[in-house]
């Protein structure tokens, strides 16, 4: 996204705040969609499953998805939003189906996995704070391409970028077996 908006706020200033601002609010969209069945799959999950055994599983998925991320194997399709779109909407429509797309969160590439954790623990912790937890994941990632589109790194080389892109899927990987030890030593514990 950030080398979208980047060129597109150095181009034209306000398609540029358009489409970030239309991201933001198509993030939103999609969000309220996911919550819903997140939310009906999580309180099914809750009902069925004791607190000790979900807290196992949740454990179990972190330490999945942070080796997964530690072999740079982060889980995900092999799609991205549309690019041809750059070329026939204008910047606040292509902001708000670009949002969409991301926001549905499972029909784009991920860079790391700390989003599929996020979702887990909803699904087996709180099923409750599925909307407050999308919300917080729509506005971080807005906040973050919109400041990234600010700096100089927004059109980062491909053979550049990706350091970056395994920079953070060892970080993300290192703090996901964190919470992983984390969640067992709670079980252990009570």
């Amino acid at each position: 996204m950030a080398g979208v908006a980047g060129p597109m706020l150095r181009r034209n200033a306000f398609e540029g705040v358009r489409f970030l601002v239309g991201l933001a609010v198509g993030g939103l969209i999609a969000g309220v969609v996911l919550a819903v069945p997140l939310y009906l799959a999580g309180e099914l999950l809750q009902r069925a499953l004791p607190e000790w055994l979900r807290l196992v599983l949740l454990a179990a998925v972190a330490v999945w998805l942070g080796v997964s991320d530690l072999r740079d194997r982060t889980p995900h399709i092999w799609r991205q939003v549309p690019q041809r779109l750059v070329r026939t909407l204008p910047g606040g429509t292509l902001g708000v189906v670009w949002g969409m797309d991301l926001g549905l969160l499972f029909t784009t590439q991920k860079t790391v996995s700390l989003i599929w954790l996020a979702l887990a623990a909803v699904l087996l912790v709180d099923a409750g704070s599925a909307p407050l937890v999308l919300l917080c994941v729509v506005l971080v990632a807005s906040l973050l391409v919109s400041l990234w589109s600010l700096t100089r790194y927004a059109d980062l080389p491909e053979k550049r970028s990706r350091k970056w892109v395994v920079r953070a899927r060892r970080v993300s990987g290192a703090t996901m077996l964190a919470v992983a030890l984390s969640l067992v030593a709670t079980v252990v514990a009570t």
